[in-house]
């Protein structure tokens, strides 16, 4: 087989060939038409790229390789650092597109179903959504960060009165009454009718008239770091808007990750479970693919980086620890979902609550991160057992 082992950056890359013949040829090419046409030029019937995947950097060659039919293997940095570690260090482009092309010779059968973490285009279609939609919310809370900043100058009071500042109430009052000069003159009665002839489709008037009796009792003590014809009132103005777009992006994104992701029998499997949520379970699957290729739940954990890190040498035994080198994503939707499962236990049956508050009770007493990651451990464990068994979350079968 011909191997071409590829060093990428940004713009550019370094390639190494190594033949049938076991010649090598090494050369480079720009990201562009002209450079992905110098590299087609090296392509065989039998040929496979090998190469780290660099996140943005990487992104055309994937598009480009995948267009063009060519078999290639994506390796994730850190596996690909261990499997090309040496005791002499020699670090350049050139030696590590070698190294690389040398995995193919070497290590081919150990490496060659790690091309795709998602062997699906449905699934990776969907990972591109989800992951716009967590980039949209970091976005809005950026904007909200700085919005709460200058409210803290306007008008301090409103950050402890409003605990959700992107809520519809929020935003409408930060523009109306950014400042306690605005209220002079006012009633509450004055306040209300103004609020709700603009948000009343939305918010009962009821409370409407709390939160305005809040701010309104609120303005008489305040005092202000700046004047109300301040510059900062403006950026308050257009901090809200922009939270506001934000908000209808979101609305709009999250009905169509849950759309995409209904289309997956796992999907109806997950929110069986009580507490995970439609969309949590929308962006676990767009996070973790195919759920079928792991064949035990343990899989899983490593995937998404909560399997234990255990150090023991001689005497000296350092504390567990989960890894964190899987998918970031994955842990932080995870997480999500056990937090929505102990907010909602009223109302719902779910073994992993049981187990949750079974750990922080004696003689356990674990800490509430420690309880939170065994949660994560017992719920990969019963998501993997439901599809495997293609059957639906039953709390009277759960294990207890």
């Amino acid at each position: 087989m011909n191997f071409i082992g590829i060093d990428v950056s940004q713009g550019k890359s370094h390639a190494t060939q190594i033949t049938d013949e076991f010649e090598k040829r090494t050369f480079a090419f720009n990201h562009n038409k002209s450079g992905f046409n110098d590299l087609s030029t090296h392509f065989t019937s039998d040929t496979c790229i090998i190469f780290e995947t660099t996140g943005y950097y990487s992104n055309a060659l994937t598009r480009y390789l995948q267009q063009k039919h060519i078999k290639f293997i994506e390796l994730n940095p850190f596996e690909a650092s261990l499997r090309m570690a040496e005791l002499r260090r020699n670090k350049n482009d050139s030696n590590d597109s070698f190294k690389l092309a040398m995995l193919g010779i070497t290590q081919y059968d150990e490496i060659k179903f790690r091309g795709r973490q998602y062997s699906d285009g449905s699934y990776k279609n969907l990972k591109k959504y989800c992951l716009n939609y967590l980039y949209l919310q970091k976005c809005q809370t950026r904007a909200i960060n700085h919005l709460r900043s200058l409210i803290e100058l306007s008008f301090p009071e409103l950050n402890s009165i409003f605990v959700h500042a992107s809520s519809v109430m929020a935003l409408q009052m930060f523009r109306m009454y950014a400042h306690p000069d605005f209220l002079v003159g006012l009633t509450v009665k004055n306040m209300v009718d103004r609020l709700y002839q603009i948000i009343g489709k939305h918010i009962n008037r009821t409370l409407i008239e709390k939160y305005c009796a809040k701010v309104w009792l609120a303005a008489k003590g305040s005092y202000p770091s700046i004047e109300a014809d301040d510059p900062i009132i403006l950026l308050i103005f257009d901090y809200c808007d922009e939270i506001e777009a934000y908000n209808n992006r979101l609305i709009k994104d999250k009905k169509e990750v849950i759309r995409r992701a209904s289309k997956f029998k796992k999907f109806r499997i997950i929110t069986s479970i009580p507490g995970t949520g439609q969309l949590s379970t929308a962006l676990l699957l767009g996070f973790t693919g195919d759920l079928n290729r792991f064949s035990i739940y343990k899989q899983l954990n490593a995937f998404l980086g909560v399997d234990l890190n255990r150090y023991q040498s001689g005497k000296f035994e350092k504390r567990d620890k989960i890894n964190r080198r899987g998918s970031s994503q994955g842990r932080y939707i995870e997480s999500n979902m056990i937090r929505s499962m102990l907010r909602n236990q009223a109302r719902i049956n779910n073994h992993i609550i049981d187990y949750y508050y079974k750990m922080r009770k004696p003689p356990y007493s674990k800490k509430d991160k420690v309880a939170l990651i065994a949660c994560v451990n017992h719920l990969n464990r019963t998501i993997i057992n439901l599809v495997h068994t293609n059957q639906l979350y039953d709390y009277q079968k759960a294990i207890h």
